[in-house]
């Protein structure tokens, strides 16, 4: 991610092995949570803005995501959360979560002696958030063509309002958006439940997929290339036809990806392969964040056994950043500081390895 500037005004990207981690955390004091997330993931790691869904409704990442979803009102419902109406309650306080989080982001970041210049956000990706948010009518809103594709406009003008207020409150220039796609696959296999649950919702067409993802990106570059925003998807890595959905969002202009090793066959390692020469950033899930974790010398042994039975050379290991593989929703900070404090144990000893290489 970017840290400095060169004499075109560019920012320029990192070119070291870093730690991030996923944004979720357990209870219901964030400070609390930025102090151990500063403390593990200061730079040249990546910190990460914490989300905690303990905080109950609206703190979930279906209502956080939907406060992005600019000028559109929602509600909860028994069914869920549904969009285009006056705001509720529930979205309301939603929406107070979200600027609370932005607002102790800021003096967080105040507080400390050198101003941070990079940070991951997560959210819903754009497709997960529309099939997960219902219309006025009750039914999904994915099954309304001109529905998903407002819904999706609106919500890359959300998101980039979202980091353009944490700039103006931190000075922080350099972002990682994490998209979360968990229902993409279902979205496009024609897999999703109508509202009933008595059917499903007709596949979405790649075409269209596709080209949603690219105007997205466009939006929240706001036209500006190169753009100090890297974008990196999350999708489910148990998916058969994984390789198929990053081929996909990858001609989009994706260049950012989560891998899970324990998930990936051959055939996975060799497209993840095309896409570090493709100059994409691979975020690498590696430690559950309660299970026991390997010495370093084994930890990276375990990295670097598919790295160069790949040919890769080690110069390119500055596209991996080192991450849990999960969330820390359920840790307790000693986890949480164990997890991180051994990834980072990893990627100093990759780093050395590359800068030795």
């Amino acid at each position: 991610m970017p840290e400095t500037q060169d004499l075109s005004g560019v920012p320029a990207r990192r070119e070291d092995v870093h730690v991030t981690s996923f944004c979720q955390f357990p209870g219901a004091d964030p400070l609390e949570i930025h102090r151990v997330i500063r403390g593990e993931l200061g730079e040249p790691n990546l910190a990460v803005l914490p989300q905690l869904p303990d905080r109950g409704v609206g703190a979930d990442a279906l209502g956080r995501s939907a406060t992005m979803v600019a000028d559109l009102g929602f509600d909860l419902q028994p069914h869920g959360w549904r969009i285009g109406v006056p705001d509720g309650l529930d979205a309301r306080r939603a929406r107070s979560l979200l600027r609370s989080d932005e607002n102790l982001l800021a003096d967080v970041a105040g507080a400390e002696k050198k101003q941070p210049s990079r940070l991951l956000l997560g959210v819903l990706g754009p497709w997960s958030l529309a099939a997960g948010l219902h219309l006025t009518g009750g039914e999904k809103v994915l099954s309304d063509h001109g529905a998903r594709r407002d819904v999706i406009e609106a919500y890359a003008h959300g998101v980039r309002e979202h980091l353009a207020r944490i700039t103006r409150a931190t000075g922080i220039t350099g972002f990682t958006l994490q998209l979360d796609e968990p229902k993409l696959p279902a979205v496009l296999d024609g897999a999703l439940p109508t509202a009933s649950g008595y059917r499903t919702l007709r596949s979405i067409p790649r075409s269209e997929v596709r080209t949603s993802y690219a105007d997205f990106l466009s939006v929240l570059s706001d036209g500006k290339e190169p753009s100090a925003l890297r974008v990196a998807v999350n999708l489910p890595a148990a998916d058969a036809s994984w390789i198929e959905r990053v081929d996909l969002l990858h001609q989009a202009g994706i260049d950012g990806w989560l891998l899970d090793p324990a998930a990936m066959g051959p055939r996975q390692w060799e497209r993840a392969a095309g896409l570090v020469e493709s100059e994409a950033q691979l975020f690498l899930q590696l430690l559950q964040p309660a299970g026991r974790a390997p010495g370093i010398v084994q930890g990276v042994k375990t990295i670097l056994r598919p790295w160069r039975q790949l040919g890769l050379p080690l110069s390119r290991l500055s596209a991996l950043t080192l991450m849990p593989a999960g969330s820390f929703a359920s840790s307790s900070a000693a986890e949480v500081v164990e997890c991180l404090g051994r990834l980072t144990g990893y990627a100093q000893a990759l780093e050395q390895t590359r800068v030795d290489a």
